[in-house]
């Protein structure tokens, strides 16, 4: 694997010539890099937060565990997969853009920087965002890494709808693989979340190995001093019903509660949670998907929510749930997923072995908690069940 140990294993111990500070021992860093890296550090220090690298440092986990790591994603390497786009949205996130911008670089590394392209669209930031992106924008040009990063003081307009809104910035981020034709193999759309680089890796192989149109992580929040599964406005189990924040009660569907309990992928009608990697031929052709709002008649639901039912119409029905990626948006519950009770101790499998999904028919109808009015994020109208 190229340059692993850059980024998701970066020792955090002092370099030595030829390397900067936090990254691996030995390990030829470009100046623009380098710069980047100092950059990136000076305003973790400026702002007052944790050391960079910990959460993704070589030092949080064993030398048994790094080893797994490289032999699980061994055939992610620079020309053996079809290229990547990975798409972004941000607002006001100057606390998670450091750490993102260091495991995007990772990724590159990993995937050779020829093999990516990265999309990020911020709009109405009032923090350090904007400042981040324009250092970010010019490291990934001095290392003819493929992007497009767009800066918009707009902010969002206060009469338009959420869901409108929203799928109008994801329609923006993605704008570039929209006009790309056939390029892409796949596109990882990755909410303002804590990851790894380990995590999109997890999420692309288990996307190949399935052979599935959408695959997502599950994200968490702190629900009475535990992780709670946190998009349940989006996620529906296999029988259309909606996940419960509680771990290990998520969903009434044995099958996918046994595969959650034992961390194995299992199959959903949809999800988000924070990250997803989706086969870019959803996207293709005159009627290639796009994100959107509801149309009359139809449940106002988000827009991922209905970009799920939109696969499962036109038979991209294999969705798939990886317990393993499991994400936060803030560093407290971000640790809490890392202590040993909620972080598997087989990470990855110790089978070389994938264990396949054995798809199943979709529900004829999806629960829906619709948000019709424009000036709130909270539902105001009753529940509904959609028919596929």
């Amino acid at each position: 694997m190229y340059n692993l140990d850059y980024g998701y294993f970066a020792r955090t111990s002092s370099s030595t010539s030829g390397s900067t500070s936090g990254s691996s021992v030995g390990v030829n860093v470009p100046p623009a890099r380098s710069s980047f890296d100092s950059y990136l550090q000076k305003l973790h220090r400026d702002m007052h937060n944790e050391d960079l690298r910990a959460y993704c440092s070589q030092e949080k986990f064993s030398e048994t565990f790094v080893t797994s790591v490289k032999q699980r994603y061994a055939s992610i390497t620079p020309g053996s997969i079809e290229p990547i786009f990975v798409a972004i949205n941000l607002y006001n996130n100057e606390k998670i853009l450091p750490n993102m911008a260091t495991q995007l670089l990772a990724l590159a590394d990993t995937l050779g920087h020829d093999q990516i392209f990265i999309s990020i669209y911020e709009n109405g930031s009032e923090d350090k965002t904007k400042e981040i992106l324009h250092r970010f924008d010019e490291t990934l040009s001095a290392l003819d890494i493929a992007h497009r990063i767009i800066t918009d003081p707009t902010p969002k307009p206060q009469r338009v709808h959420r869901i409108e809104y929203l799928a109008k910035v994801r329609n923006s981020a993605m704008e570039p693989l929209y006009s790309s034709g056939e390029k892409y193999g796949r596109v990882a759309f990755i909410n303002d979340v804590h990851f790894c680089l380990t995590d999109v890796l997890e999420l692309l192989f288990q996307s190949r190995a399935q052979g599935a149109h959408l695959t997502c992580a599950e994200d968490f929040i702190n629900w009475n001093g535990g992780p709670g599964l946190y998009d349940t406005w989006v996620a529906r189990d296999i029988q259309g019903k909606r996940f419960v924040p509680e771990i290990y009660k998520m969903t009434r569907d044995d099958i996918s509660m046994t595969a959650q309990m034992r961390d194995r992928p299992f199959q959903v009608q949809c999800g988000w949670n924070g990250m997803v990697v989706i086969d870019a031929k959803v996207f293709r052709g005159e009627n290639g998907l796009r994100f959107r709002r509801s149309v009359k008649g139809e449940c106002s639901a988000s827009e991922c929510s209905l970009f799920c039912n939109d696969l499962w119409r036109k038979d991209f029905n294999r969705i798939v749930m990886v317990p393993r990626v499991k994400l936060a948006y803030d560093t407290a519950v971000r640790d809490m997923l890392r202590k040993p009770i909620n972080f598997p101790a087989d990470i990855p499998y110790n089978s070389p072995e994938v264990e396949k999904i054995s798809f199943r028919p979709g529900p004829e109808t999806v629960f829906c908690r619709p948000l019709k009015n424009p000036l709130t994020d909270i539902q105001d109208d009753p529940d509904e069940w959609v028919k596929l």
